[in-house]
């Protein structure tokens, strides 16, 4: 990892306009994902707009599907013919492409055959409560509904998370920060080899049954 590490920052140099507080990084280019290989950094979010493209897929996709809950390890050059199959009755050319280059941009990142994939369509609360992840890293993007929740250092409260006081976990309901529909948000999570930063607290928003979101996640296996 720590090979790697270097190779990748020498590859995606540090943007002079990217933002950061605490330690997140968060900036308008993809190039700011590579910024997890920092030791201080626990989220790099690549801030974006979805294409008009993609709002159509997005509106075609939830008209015809009601809910969904797909999980698979892939390739990235399996990804497309893969979701084809799965949406035999829409064709989402925009929203396919644009899942199957975040997969790669992903996968290439941290130099993966294959990710741990999981894409869902959902009219509840999967996460409510915060929390970190229990995984090398991970990247989510919300394309439709509720996004992230998630909070800077100083508004963590790590003994409450230690003794699950979920209640008591945030400091300040001020300080909360959400991401936006689009923004790509990479975790660095608790099994990060050689972490020289706590992981990020996050939870999942409030989403009633009335509402759906639909989510992306890719992990490291």
């Amino acid at each position: 990892m720590q090979a790697l590490r270097q190779n990748k920052m020498q590859r995606y140099a540090l943007k002079a306009d990217s933002i950061t507080a605490d330690h997140v990084r968060l900036d308008f280019h993809a190039s700011v994902l590579a910024d997890i290989y920092q030791g201080h950094i626990n989220l790099a979010a690549w801030q974006r707009q979805l294409n008009s493209d993609i709002h159509a897929d997005i509106k075609q996709l939830l008209s015809n599907k009601a809910l969904f809950n797909y999980r698979v390890v892939i390739s990235p050059e399996e990804v497309e013919q893969w979701l084809k199959k799965e949406w035999t009755d829409t064709t989402c050319k925009a929203l396919i492409q644009d899942i199957h280059q975040l997969t790669a941009m992903f996968a290439d990142l941290f130099e993966l055959e294959k990710v741990g994939l999981r894409l869902e369509l959902v009219n509840k609360t999967v996460c409510p409560y915060f929390h970190v992840d229990k995984v090398i890293g991970r990247l989510v993007t919300t394309y439709f509904g509720p996004t992230t929740e998630w909070l800077p250092e100083t508004n963590t409260n790590r003994d409450a998370l230690e003794q699950r006081e979920y209640s008591s976990i945030m400091r300040d309901e001020a300080e909360l920060q959400h991401a936006t529909v689009g923004d790509v948000m990479l975790f660095k999570g608790e099994s990060w080899p050689d972490r020289g930063v706590e992981s990020i607290v996050h939870r999942s928003p409030e989403c009633p049954s009335h509402q759906r979101r639909l989510l992306l996640t890719l992990d490291m296996l």
